[in-house]
C-alpha cells in the first residue's frame, strides 16, 4: 500500500498546506481518495505531485466537516463523473465549541446542494475484497466539543456521520480515521470486534489539539497503541504538543503526517 498525503496542516512550498486532511491511497491496483481538505489546494497539490485524480476508483468523505469536505467542490467541477461515498448525515449542520465559542464547521452550502453526487451509506459497506467503510459507533463524546444543530438547539454530536476506511491486509487491519472524534480506543476496539483481526496500522488525526493538558491523556493512549497497534501515522487535529508527548512514549511506533509525504505499509 502506497499512501500520499495531499493535504495536511504542515508542509513546505510549493505545496499548499491548510487546516485539513486528504489522502491518496494506492492498494491492490485500486486508488482511493479519502477527504479533500477545505479548498482547491487538493487539486494544486495533486498536480504538483503528478497524481492523476481522474484515475481514482473510490472517492470518500470521512465526515461532515468543512476541512475534509469543501475541497470536493473543485474536484466535482473538474471530475464530473466522481461520486463520493459518505454517511447520509454529512449534510446536517455541525458546529464546534473549540476556542470557547460555538461556530459552524459543516459543509459549504454549495456542496450540500450537490447531494446527487454522493453515494450515501449508513451501514458497514464492502468496497472491494478486504476493503470496508465502517460507520463509527453512535456515541456522543462531550469532551470533543462537537455539536449538531437541530432547529435552534445545539445537541452533542453523536458522531454517527463519521466513517473508518479499513483495509484487511496480510499484516493486519489498516485503519484510516481522519479525526478520531469518537476516540482512538473505541474506534479500534469496535473494528477489531467486527472483523476479528488485529490492527497493524492507524492513520489519521487524534483530535488532541484543543486539549489544554494533552499530557493527561497521551500516556494512556500511548499504552493502548503499544498493546494494540503496530504503527501510527498522525497529524492535523492531533496537534504538535500532543504529538511530542506521544513521540516521546512511542518512539518509532508513531510518525507525523505532513503535506506531500509518501509512505508505504
Amino acid at each position: 500500500m502506497k499512501i500520499t498525503v495531499l493535504i495536511e496542516n504542515t508542509g513546505t512550498d510549493p505545496l499548499c498546506r491548510e487546516h485539513g486532511l486528504s489522502f491518496y491511497i494506492e492498494h491492490d491496483s485500486k486508488k482511493y481518495l479519502l477527504d479533500a481538505g477545505q479548498s482547491e489546494g487538493v487539486l494544486q497539490n495533486a498536480k504538483s505531485l503528478s497524481i492523476d485524480l481522474d484515475s481514482v476508483d473510490y472517492t470518500i468523505l470521512s465526515h461532515g466537516h468543512y476541512d475534509h469536505a469543501n475541497g470536493f467542490l473543485s474536484i466535482m467541477e473538474q471530475y464530473p463523473e466522481h461520486k463520493i461515498y459518505a454517511s447520509s448525515s454529512v449534510f446536517e449542520d455541525y458546529y464546534s465549541g473549540s476556542g470557547g465559542q460555538i461556530h459552524y464547521i459543516g459543509l459549504d452550502p454549495n456542496l450540500k446542494q450537490k447531494k446527487n453526487r454522493f453515494f450515501c451509506i449508513d451501514q458497514d459497506t464492502k468496497l472491494e475484497d478486504n476493503v470496508y467503510l465502517i460507520p463509527d459507533e453512535k456515541m456522543p463524546n462531550e469532551s470533543a466539543k462537537l455539536y449538531r444543530k437541530i432547529g435552534d438547539t445545539y445537541l452533542v454530536d453523536d458522531l454517527s456521520h463519521e466513517l473508518t476506511l479499513v483495509f484487511d491486509t496480510p499484516r493486519g487491519l489498516i485503519l484510516f480515521n481522519s479525526c478520531s472524534h469518537l476516540g482512538l480506543e473505541p474506534i479500534v476496539t469496535s473494528v477489531k470486534k467486527k472483523l476479528k483481526r488485529p490492527v497493524y496500522a492507524y492513520i489519521g488525526g487524534l483530535h488532541l489539539k484543543s486539549l489544554r493538558h494533552p499530557e493527561l491523556v497521551t500516556g494512556s493512549m500511548a499504552k493502548f497503541i503499544r498493546d494494540h497497534i503496530s504503527v501510527v501515522y498522525t497529524g492535523h487535529c492531533t496537534g504538535h504538543v500532543a504529538y511530542q508527548f506521544l513521540k516521546a512514549e512511542l518512539k518509532d511506533q508513531i510518525h507525523a503526517l505532513t503535506t506531500g509525504k509518501t509512505f508505504y505499509l
